[in-house]
């Protein structure tokens, strides 16, 4: 069979590929439903295209091919390659209205689409890709045609001018739609491979969509290379770790928010441990790389993020490669890349600049108004990207180089910059809209010795042309970073639109951001030590996930403040919980900082000496005013909580009760409690997903975790392979000491935990269908199940252990009878549900937060409200008033004592 390929350094002759698939698995497509050989995708691409033609379609015609990742895109890709269209790209999660201005825009003729399309509202000849598919295959002896390898071939398509239309980002205005040969494009794939060394025993999973550049350059790199392809739903990470093992995966592709998700679901699950070894290149894309999770992600799989850089309109232009990935890495065979000042002249190594780059794989045109090719003359590609190279040519991608426009004049802050900087000092230009000027510029200047802003504009004066100028000067003494390291620009932007408007800062404290960046730095570069001393009390999965969820948190503390815009507050004093040590750290300690003047805590009794140790190995990383009292409760209430405007509570809700009948009515009190939070099994649900989840979240830190759910309703139509299921694969679960990184769950810690579960197991031991079994010596219980008949008056008791309680149920109606009870009411706070429910989802949603078809811990975002409206779940109070619902402290601080900016309002109100 011909495959039009070009030459490359790839294995072809390499045809061997055995394990979990199978010989049929060799250089084809491994999707959901099976495996689709190099030979099936020809065959189905061929007789794809003899049937558009059929239809009317002809070579020269504008298509827009519009679907969901999955073999028929393939395919369909292939045919209308065949045909030698003009291929239009549209990302089928566009809306409606989107798929009509690019249908217009490119005055297109055909859509071929799958069902995720709304077709039904596009004014456009449309083609079914599902049925016109059914239609060939039922139909092959009709269509059959005697040279498959002519029917298939490319070449004509390889000199098609407009071979290929994508579209621009749109983050500067309309998306542009970009012009590319069939030519260039197959050009780039050769690049890439020669780059990549892909060899014919890879297995690819790209975790991207095929409609856009980086998605569809993996397809045709897989056509061109032999590799076997996994198709994956870009959306489906909750599957792809699986699949990574499953076959044998060695080669990923994702974003860097794709790695950030894969990440916090690898930490939180223990099966993915040590499954992942088969992945030689962890490849990324499509969105600048943080460095926070380049580092987070070498220091959990051992392995770097292969970074990249590429574009529509140019295709892959640099990719790094092992042994030493730096930055983007190097510019690809035949492909230039200069970094260029103000004036567009190069710069030497290190010095940052624009990014412009000269390529033979450039878009040749753009479309005009008309829908016709306006061609580019200026083959120097300005990306308005900044960056810098270093000596071995390895580029370093630093962000968006964004123009402003003033007195007529086009003008980039950053170049303002680099003249002004000569002046001695830091300085950044902040560009504001001004309806007469077009911009209004305000230089913020680092200045220690803090001369006035008249000292600076003069000397500004000089290095500056008349509309260069800058309406405002502000002087600080240093520039606030955030949490990467990097001058954070918003915070920047914050203080000097402040100055402009008679406006102060929207975080009370923003110098604490750069402590929070400290401890970030901390728990990255001492991950180990942290590790070490968690596993005191906690298993090694659930510190991996506790650390990387700290991280993600403190890394969105700043938005989350800005967001809600509490006001300062006083003083603060926390009750810590007994688990979870170092995000309760970060929750209710080192967030609440940037807002609370200073903070008191007391340890849990339970794990009061980890807790003081933590704080000792932390607090010289942030030095912030938090502190830790060691006393007795009553003292604790009598001296730090009568003081402090905002308490926190974690407990029962009878202790928190008598804490807050001791406070003011001017004392926000916020409580974090318990809830059932139920676990339900429809009659539709994927057990293969239902059962791995509810072990993942049932046996957080050996189950003892509040997220686990105290009761599992099962419908009765899947009950008995339910139960069953789950008894097997909990049996499998192996013990072992918390620092065992190949056990899957350990000993229980807290002694009052374990001699209830104890008891508890005991008084129900004629419902115990899988497990029971327990250790005094070492506290050790094995994951136990128990079959529980429906009882709408029976109290689910909070379980701390490794414990499942199933309760089978027939009709929605009987589960609703139980979840509508008071007991379920009171303690409403999370709920998961598997399967398609509707009328269970919403009456759970009315009380609860709900997920469906994914576990709360998949959803636990620290920067986010989370939990019920159940009164012993959580509530914040003040005065006498009580408020069930979902808790954030910024968020509750801000609701209940006010904003920043109604603080101003009042005190400027108190001034007049």
């Amino acid at each position: 069979m011909r495959t039009d390929r070009p030459h490359s350094n790839s294995a072809h002759g390499t045809t061997g590929r055995r394990g979990l698939m199978g010989d049929n698995a060799n250089g084809g497509l491994i999707t959901e439903d099976g495996v689709v050989g190099r030979d099936q995708v020809a065959w189905d691409a061929a007789l794809l295209a003899n049937r558009l033609r059929g239809r009317g379609v002809r070579a020269g015609d504008r298509v827009v091919l519009s679907a969901a990742n999955s073999a028929e895109f393939v395919v369909a890709l292939f045919a209308l390659i065949a045909v030698d269209v003009s291929i239009v790209l549209v990302d089928h999660r566009q809306t409606a209205k989107e798929h009509r201005r690019s249908i217009a825009h490119a005055k297109v003729e055909w859509l071929l689409c799958d069902e995720t399309v709304p077709a039904d509202e596009l004014d456009v000849e449309t083609i079914s890709l599902g049925n016109v598919l059914s239609e060939v295959r039922l139909s092959r002896p009709v269509d059959a045609f005697a040279d498959v390898q002519d029917a298939l071939s490319f070449e004509p398509w390889y000199r098609r001018d407009d071979g290929l239309v994508l579209w621009s980002s749109g983050t500067t205005g309309t998306p542009k739609g970009i012009v590319r040969s069939g030519g260039s494009v197959r050009d780039n794939i050769e690049r890439t491979q020669r780059r990549m060394g892909y060899v014919g025993t890879d297995v690819l999973m790209p975790l991207l969509p095929f409609s856009h550049q980086y998605g569809l350059s993996i397809i045709l790199l897989w056509w061109w290379s032999e590799f076997t392809l996994v198709v994956n739903p870009s959306n489906r990470l909750d599957r792809a770790l699986d699949r990574i093992s499953e076959h044998g995966v060695t080669v990923v592709d994702a974003t860097p928010s794709s790695y950030d998700t894969m990440l916090a679901i690898y930490g939180k699950r223990t099966r993915y441990h040590g499954s992942l070894a088969s992945v030689r290149m962890w490849c990324v894309g499509g969105a600048p790389l943080p460095a926070a999770l380049s580092g987070r992600f070498r220091t959990v799989l051992g392995k770097p993020l292969l970074d990249g850089y590429g574009s529509s309109e140019a295709g892959n232009i640099a990719l790094a490669v092992e042994p030493d990935p730096r930055g983007v890495g190097r510019a690809l065979d035949g492909v230039d890349i200069r970094i260029v000042d103000a004036q567009g002249d190069s710069l030497p190594p290190g010095e940052r600049g624009e990014i412009v780059v000269r390529t033979p794989d450039y878009m040749n045109a753009l479309l005009g108004e008309d829908g016709e090719p306006v061609p580019i003359l200026d083959r120097d590609y300005r990306t308005n990207d900044l960056g810098w190279l270093d000596d071995q040519g390895n580029l370093t991608l630093v962000g968006r180089k964004q123009a402003v426009h003033r007195l007529g004049h086009t003008i980039y802050p950053d170049a303002l910059v680099e003249k002004v900087e000569r002046c001695g000092r830091p300085v950044r230009v902040i560009p504001f809209d001004n309806e007469r000027l077009g911009s209004e510029l305000v230089f913020v200047v680092a200045d220690e010795q803090d001369r006035s802003p008249g000292h600076w504009r003069a000397r500004f004066a000089d290095e500056l042309a008349e509309y260069e100028r800058p309406n405002r000067v502000v002087v600080v003494p240093e520039f606030p970073l955030n949490l990467n390291g990097k001058v954070d620009i918003e915070a920047l932007s914050e203080v000097a639109r402040g100055r402009v408007h008679g406006d102060a800062p929207s975080i009370p404290h923003p110098e604490r951001l750069r402590a929070l960046r400290s401890v970030v730095e901390f728990l990255q570069s001492q991950r180990s030590q942290v590790h070490e001393l968690l596993t005191e009390v906690s298993h090694h999965a659930t510190v991996n996930g506790e650390i990387d969820l700290c991280i993600r948190t403190l890394e969105g503390a700043q938005d989350e403040v800005l967001k809600h815009r509490p006001r300062a507050v006083g003083g603060a004093a926390v009750f810590m919980p007994s688990n979870i040590p170092l995000y309760s750290y970060v929750l209710y300690l080192l967030i609440p900082s940037l807002y609370c003047d200073q903070i008191s805590f007391r340890a849990s009794s339970k794990i009061a000496d980890l807790t003081r140790k933590l704080h000792e190995l932390l607090s010289p990383a942030h030095k912030l005013p938090i502190h830790d009292c060691s006393m007795a409760q009553r003292e604790f209430i009598a001296g730090p909580v009568a003081e402090s405007e905002l308490v926190v509570f974690t407990g029962t809700y009878h202790n928190a009760e008598k804490v807050r009948r001791q406070l003011s009515s001017e004392q926000l009190f916020v409580f974090f409690g318990q809830g059932v939070n139920p676990f339900i099994v429809g009659s539709d649900a994927d057990l293969r997903s239902a059962i791995p989840a509810l072990i993942d979240v049932r046996m957080i830190n050996s189950g003892q975790d509040c997220f686990g759910p105290d009761r599992i309703f099962v419908h009765d139509s899947v009950a008995d392979v339910f139960v069953p299921a789950l008894c097997h694969y909990a049996a499998k679960l192996r013990h072992g000491d918390n620092r065992d990184t190949t056990s899957d769950y350990g000993s229980m810690y807290y002694l009052e935990a374990f001699a209830d579960s104890f008891d508890y197991l005991r008084r129900n031991s004629r419902h115990i269908v899988s497990g029971g079994e327990v250790s005094i010596i070492d506290m050790h219980l094995r994951p136990t199940v128990l079959e529980l008949p429906l009882d709408p008056k029976a109290q689910a008791a909070e379980m701390f252990a490794p414990i499942f309680n199933v309760v089978r149920y027939s009709t929605d109606d009987e589960l609703l009878s139980v979840l509508n009870s008071p007991y379920y009411i009171d303690r409403a706070m999370g709920a998961t549900v598997y399967g398609d429910m509707p009328e269970v989802v919403e009456f759970l949603r009315k009380r609860h937060h709900v997920t469906i078809n994914s576990t709360l811990v998949d959803h636990d975002d620290g920067n986010e409200p989370f939990g019920g409206r159940g009164i012993v779940a959580n509530y914040a109070a003040l005065g006498n008033r009580r408020v069930a619902e979902p808790l954030l402290l910024s968020k509750a601080v801000a609701e209940h004592l006010g904003t920043e900016s109604r603080r101003r309002e009042l005190i400027g109100a108190a001034d007049v």
